[in-house]
């Protein structure tokens, strides 16, 4: 009975990884696909109250447990290893890039022993395509500024795939990331040889906040429908611009990236609308489809231009929580029905055209629609 209230009741949770104890088998290998391991999460952030009920849940399960953290910081300089220098933000300006910390006594377990020590080192990783889009050699030097505003400067100790990373910029050690004012997570891991449903309880009894989520080993690749694209992936597709900071929420971004790419445009049902170049393509198949399926009433244009809309410069969270750059930002998020549900067929036909919905999301935002996939307007319109 008691397990199967607490399965129904953990609906709403997700789950991270656990560690190893001293006393296990030998041939138990030092990393995490050799335990079973819950990640813990939630939209945004772990609140701190939930972060010291998940310690003290391990502590009773005597399982492993470790913290991922990110944030976005700014890009200032770099400097090669011989002097030269490679990049340049411009006055007041910096570019914004994801960053991703982990504990230096637990790196072990999630990367290979290279990468472990390098990141133990107080060195930063970066990815392939952060490297090739600010020309980043290793040993280069890295100004970075961060949500302390202490400019902080970091030697790229390694290179390595965005896949490996998580599809994150960079990564460095807790240490390093307190430094840079990254306290922030947003995961926790717990793992162990065995996870068993003892281990669910327990965190369902200790995490007062029930829309957590938990996720094991075995289901967390399932994929959405809805996914987004990386930030690595949006800035390959959409452009990098650099960004002024106005009030710790809205930003403006770099001039002469938004006069490329930022137009205005009637649009079918809408009007003019204020989005990136590349948006009108699949934003116009859209909205030509739902006209014909009669589906046009069914949008809101009063709620559109009054609160919704397209391009929109901001972070999703303030600067100082570690945001992120809000899609809005490249204009390629639109919100249209802000007061009011979408019809099942709108999300149905805008998802055909390439734009992800953010009704399924951990944090579910109904009236936000965002382009993730051009291929599906060049093969609709090219048909």
């Amino acid at each position: 009975m008691l397990s199967a209230i607490a399965t129904a009741a953990l609906i709403n949770f997700l789950i991270l990884p656990i560690t190893y104890h001293e006393s296990e088998p030998e041939y138990i290998k030092n990393k995490i696909e050799n335990y079973d391991y819950y990640t813990i999460s939630q939209s945004g952030s772990l609140f701190y109250s939930v972060t010291n009920q998940i310690i003290e849940s391990a502590k009773n399960l005597d399982s492993n447990l470790t913290f991922i953290g990110r944030a976005n910081i700014g890009l200032e300089s770099v400097e090669s290893s011989n002097g030269e220098n490679k990049l340049s933000s411009l006055e007041n300006y910096l570019y914004s890039i994801s960053i991703q910390t982990i504990e230096s006594s637990k790196v072990d377990f999630f990367y290979n022993d290279e990468v472990a020590q390098v990141i133990k080192d107080n060195k930063l990783i970066v990815s392939t395509l952060t490297a090739e889009r600010y020309g980043l050699s290793v040993n280069d030097k890295v100004s970075l500024i961060g949500i302390n505003s202490a400019p902080l400067v970091l030697e790229v100790g390694m290179i390595i795939k965005d896949s490996e990373l998580s599809w994150f910029e960079g990564v460095v050690n807790k240490e390093v990331g307190f430094e840079l004012g990254i306290y922030r997570n947003i995961q926790a891991i717990i793992w162990d040889t065995k996870m068993s449903e003892n281990h669910l309880i327990e965190l369902y009894k200790n995490i007062e906040y029930k829309r957590v989520k938990i996720t094991n080993k075995h289901k967390r690749n399932i994929p959405n429908k809805n996914w987004v694209l990386p930030t690595a992936m949006v800035k390959e597709m959409f452009g990098d611009f650099q960004i002024k900071e106005r009030d710790g929420t809205w930003i403006t971004t770099e001039p002469s990236w938004r006069e490329k790419n930022i137009q205005v445009k009637k649009m079918p049902i809408l009007g003019n609308t204020r989005c990136h170049r590349l948006m009108w393509g699949p934003l116009e198949g859209a909205l030509n489809q739902i006209v014909d399926e009669g589906l046009a009433n069914t949008l809101s244009v009063e709620d559109f231009k009054k609160s919704g809309g397209c391009y929109a410069p901001r972070r999703i969270n303030r600067f100082d929580a570690g945001g992120s750059i809000s899609r809005h930002a490249w204009g390629i998020a639109i919100d249209i029905n802000t007061k009011s549900n979408y019809h099942p067929r709108v999300v149905e036909i805008f998802n055909s055209w390439g734009f992800a919905w953010g009704g399924t999301w951990t944090s579910p935002d109904e009236m936000h629609f965002e382009l993730r996939d051009l291929s599906a307007s060049i093969s609709k319109t090219s048909s």
